[in-house]
């Protein structure tokens, strides 16, 4: 989801078992797992292959993910005007993502914008509690988040559009459901479209 894979890198079961320090069968499952989100293919050798994402690839994303993100946030709203508390502290946990993603970017610090800029949005969406709606997004990200750190590697920190994180945090402490889907339709649409030319 943070990118922290490339486009087109090669996988094996005995190298993630390695790499997370487990048996080859859970391994297999999130094999299983990112294949049936399309994040990884297998190519003629059944080698495993992280996914490339062509100019109608990210275009079909776009679409997808301007539809879910707006509404699962609406549903984020909902549920949270009911529990101040749990709200209060999704504030306070996103206010703090935010400031880590000033810093990244101040820092040039691509791997910490991406880690932050996911774990902002998702803090929003799990509040939601839509198992549905989440799991529909999270193959999304997967499918797009090794294309975008890349695309992010080669424009730099320098080039990223503002966000519309404060927008969406002032919106979610108003309890204002419009207003946070339009806050993140708008931070989507606007961070989507400025990979659209770096995407063939």
């Amino acid at each position: 989801i943070s990118g922290q894979l490339s486009p087109g890198e090669t996988l094996s079961v005995r190298g993630i078992a390695k790499t997370f320090d487990v048996s080859t069968m859970p391994a297999r499952d999130a094999i299983r797992r990112l294949a049936a989100a399309g994040a990884i293919e297998f190519n003629d050798t059944r080698r495993i292959k992280v996914a490339r994402i062509d100019r109608t690839h990210l275009e079909q994303i776009r679409f997808a993910r301007l539809q879910l993100e707006p509404e699962i946030s609406r549903h984020a709203v909902r549920r949270l005007s009911k529990m101040p508390k749990r709200k209060k502290q999704l504030l306070e946990t996103l206010d703090q993502y935010d400031q880590l993603l000033d810093q990244a970017i101040n820092a040039g610090d691509i791997d910490g914008y991406a880690r932050h800029n996911s774990a902002f949005h998702f803090e929003i969406y799990r509040a939601a509690e839509s198992t549905v709606l989440m799991r529909l997004v999270e193959d999304l990200w997967l499918q797009l988040g090794p294309t975008m750190r890349t695309v992010l590697g080669r424009l730099g920190t320098s080039n990223l559009v503002e966000d519309r994180h404060k927008e969406a945090m002032a919106a979610l402490r108003d309890n204002d459901e419009d207003a946070l889907a339009e806050a993140i339709h708008m931070d989507i649409r606007e961070g989507l479209d400025s990979l659209r030319e770096t995407v063939v």
